[in-house]
């Protein structure tokens, strides 16, 4: 894996595992990036995180026009695409602690989310409300 700024890598060299298995120590080579070392994807760190549910959303209908009784006879309701919705536990930064619903984030590369109404004062939820979607042609 490979931690980035614009311009400097980290080279995981070595992980330290307690006794429980979480990682209490990581051991990187900075290197500087170059067009020859450059890695085709960045991971994010969040030093001091606080868990948080995160929901994403695909399509809710498995066809375009739902409500078309040629494509999907049953009517709506039985177009309805059963994984729309996936569920991440994941860690954010803990300045998110206690944000009022309705406020919205942007989470790197990935996309914008909103404080949900169902979180509390011990457990965030985000709901994706814009996904970032990667650059077709890109390679």
């Amino acid at each position: 894996a490979v931690v980035s700024t614009q311009s400097t890598g980290a080279h995981v060299v070595d992980v330290t595992r307690g006794d429980s298995g979480v990682i209490t120590k990581v051991r990187v080579r900075l290197e500087k990036l170059s067009s020859m070392n450059k890695p085709k994807a960045f991971i994010q760190w969040v030093s001091e995180g606080v868990r948080a549910e995160v929901r994403d959303y695909s399509r809710l209908f498995n066809h375009k026009c739902p409500e078309d009784p040629e494509q999907v006879p049953g009517g709506f309701l039985t177009d309805v695409n059963p994984d729309s919705l996936t569920l991440y536990d994941a860690l954010v930064e803990a300045r998110l602690a206690g944000s009022p619903a309705y406020t919205s984030y942007q989470f790197e590369r990935i996309g914008f989310y909103t404080v949900d109404v169902d979180s509390t004062g011990s457990r965030l939820v985000f709901n994706n409300t814009v996904s970032l979607r990667e650059d077709a042609g890109k390679k």
